[in-house]
């Protein structure tokens, strides 16, 4: 008996130990709404000695969790098929490895990762009954190559107000505001981590966070401005504007992204990724990006750490 106590012991002692390492090798089975992460994190992982990361992005826009499942099979079948963009940073040397294709399957396999990350596309991940069966294939691909790491789920967030599918009452679109899109993102990550037992990095909660505590709102621009001036972001930490050149006509065309990150909303995603991972205070992080203004960094280091504190973990 006692032997048994002490062997249960000794595993979950071991568990802790894996789980709060300050050397991680961390794998993102995502899109769009996951490679944003390696834009800061490298760096506040450097800023706070005793820590060190490798991160690896597998990235294809827009990837959805049935088509991580498809490519899953397909590249079991074929190994050629490599459609994954991948990007590899380091915290001690920066990109170490940048652009090149694989796929999910020989990575699992060929490497060793303490945690790897899964998240929904962002236009479902509002809508759980987008996530079965292919979060769960995915799920168990995972377990059987990489049984020693643990598995996280990223909850993404909430597009901006001015998103053309967040009218209401609208005919053909979502039928939800920001409100309805977040509540629905929030239950559905939820919902999949109670089934699995899995952690989940509040991304989303810190969002609204900052829509919440920032004391500037977001106010839609009422017209388009004359090039090259774009429409003010400040408000939220969602979206952003830019020109680009229309290549048939050459003229300059006005590109409004209601969805990503912008640099504000990437360095809140990396300061709660690294209190996430490394259980410790984002007051420990001395790394600002150029140009942030200490206030705006203290805003969302604020953000980041509450979201995390708030946020029950599935037990």
């Amino acid at each position: 008996m006692n032997a048994k106590i002490l062997l249960s012991g000794l595993m979950f002692c071991a568990g802790v130990v894996m789980v709060s390492a300050k050397d991680l090798k961390v794998l993102m089975v995502g899109n769009s709404f996951s490679i944003c992460v390696g834009k800061n994190l490298p760096q506040i992982v450097k800023s706070v000695p005793g820590h060190s990361l490798e991160l690896t992005s597998t990235y294809i826009g827009g990837c959805a969790l049935d088509r991580h499942s498809k490519n899953l099979k397909k590249a079991e079948e074929n190994p050629s098929f490599k459609p994954y963009t991948v990007n590899v940073w380091t915290s001690g040397a920066g990109r170490k490895g940048r652009g090149f294709k694989a796929s999910v399957n020989e990575l699992l396999k060929k490497n060793q990762y303490d945690i790897i990350t899964i998240q929904q596309a962002s236009r479902f991940s509002w809508k759980y009954e987008t996530y079965q069966p292919y979060a769960g294939e995915l799920i168990d691909y995972i377990r059987k190559h990489q049984p020693k790491a643990e598995i996280v789920i990223q909850q993404t967030w909430a597009y901006r107000c001015d998103d053309p599918q967040l009218k209401p009452n609208l005919p053909g679109e979502w039928g939800i505001d920001q409100t309805g899109m977040y509540e629905g993102i929030r239950d559905s990550y939820r919902k999949l981590a109670e089934a699995y037992h899995f952690r989940v990095i509040p991304t989303g909660d810190a969002v609204q966070l900052f829509r919440k505590y920032t004391p500037v709102k977001f106010q839609p621009a009422a017209k388009v401005p004359d090039y090259p001036e774009v429409p003010s972001s400040a408000g939220d930490v969602v979206g952003a504007s830019y020109w680009r050149k229309d290549a048939k006509s050459g003229k300059q065309i006005l590109r409004i992204d209601q969805g990503h990150l912008n640099s504000d909303g990437e360095y809140l995603q990396a300061c709660l990724w690294f209190a996430f991972l490394y259980g410790e205070p984002v007051g420990k992080i001395a790394y600002v990006p150029e140009g942030m203004s200490k206030e705006t960094s203290a805003l969302l280091r604020k953000c980041a750490q509450e979201a995390l504190d708030q946020y029950k973990q599935v037990k």
